[in-house]
């Protein structure tokens, strides 16, 4: 039989005597890895887009995003604006939470202008016809810094008069 190692104790290493406690304590860490990964899988730290739609009687809103988001995601957000009557001049206001640890990759199609009123950021997006719609995607990645939850409203305005408000709150995890 060869000699024993120096730093290697029978009763310790191979009969693991005082240790088998520790096993659990390694099945409990690996058990919270893996809950952690099927959360994950089931969509519960965000990404899938949700749908919220809104109706007057000038016009419908339905804004397709994530309510749920972490750091690092890139996202999209879609609006389609429904004109039922003829919309002259539209403006979409956004709440700050829309772009609060974000960076806002892009807005397709381009809006005619951009401002801003009160703190919240204004898309000048111009004619729409009675009947027809107007879809805006905006891509947005999260800073990895940005943790919380805060409100990303919309507002669909006619020039001043407001027409459809859509009420929504933003997650963000870590």
């Amino acid at each position: 039989m060869a000699d024993i190692p120096d730093r290697i104790v029978l009763e310790r290493d191979l009969d693991v005597t005082g240790r088998h406690n520790r096993i659990w304590l390694r099945r409990a860490i690996l058990g919270l890895l893996v809950a952690f990964l099927v959360l994950g899988a089931f969509d519960v730290f965000g990404q899938r887009p949700q749908a919220t739609t809104t109706d007057s009687a000038a016009a419908s809103v339905e804004l397709s995003a994530p309510t749920r988001l972490r750091g690092g995601l890139l996202w999209q957000a879609r609006f389609t604006i429904t004109a039922h009557r003829e919309i002259r001049n539209a403006v979409l206001q956004l709440s700050p939470g829309w772009q609060e640890g974000m960076q806002m990759n892009t807005i397709e199609p381009s809006p005619l202008g951009q401002g801003s009123r009160d703190g919240d950021l204004l898309l000048t997006l111009g004619h729409i016809p009675a009947g027809k719609k107007f879809r805006l995607f905006m891509e947005f990645q999260v800073n990895a810094t940005n943790v919380g939850r805060r409100r990303a409203d919309a507002t669909l305005y006619d020039g001043g008069t407001k027409l459809v408000q859509i009420d929504r709150r933003l997650t963000v995890f870590p």
